[in-house]
């Protein structure tokens, strides 16, 4: 049986090497950017303060444990499609878009950022479900896409709330 080029560049789904290669590199991008992000909304829920501290305090919540759960949904498909996710913070600093935000506890200027945030994330997680997609890998595609949905509809929240 003769193998052809295409065959000898697929790893073990089937799918490009090179594209899956730089398609981990970009999915190690949006995990680092889950992380930053993640710590920030932490960050505001500890230290919002102001006459809507109750709500803010949960809506903070809510919001970090469905990052938590993205992070960690990000960080197993990298390993599905045969890499290893970055686990260090200084690589997640070195590879986010994010920066870290400190010592913000106005709660308007924290949903300020969760807005901005939430659109970073959006942003990059389309930009790489159509990466995933064209690469057919429709299973991070799937996933990604998903994510977009949420990450959208809690930004138009958030920004409903700045009205």
């Amino acid at each position: 049986m003769i193998t052809t080029e295409k065959e000898t560049l697929a790893n073990h789904l089937k799918l490009d090497n090179k594209d899956m290669s730089n398609l981990n590199d970009k999915l190690n991008d949006l995990l680092s950017d889950y992380h930053v992000f993640y710590q920030s909304v932490r960050g505001f829920h500890w230290n919002v303060k102001g006459e809507n501290f109750f709500e803010l305090h949960k809506k903070f919540e809510k919001l970090y444990d469905l990052l938590i759960e993205n992070i960690d949904d990000l960080a197993e498909r990298v390993n599905t499609i045969g890499f290893n996710p970055l686990h260090a913070y200084s690589d997640y600093l070195k590879n986010s878009i994010h920066k870290e935000i400190t010592g913000v506890s106005d709660g308007n200027e924290c949903v300020k950022h969760v807005v901005a945030g939430l659109g970073i994330l959006a942003h990059s997680g389309r930009e790489v479900a159509n990466m995933a997609g064209d690469a057919g890998d429709i299973a991070t595609a799937d996933l990604l896409t998903k994510f977009v949905g949420d990450l959208e509809k809690r930004m138009w929240m958030f920004t409903m709330y700045l009205k």
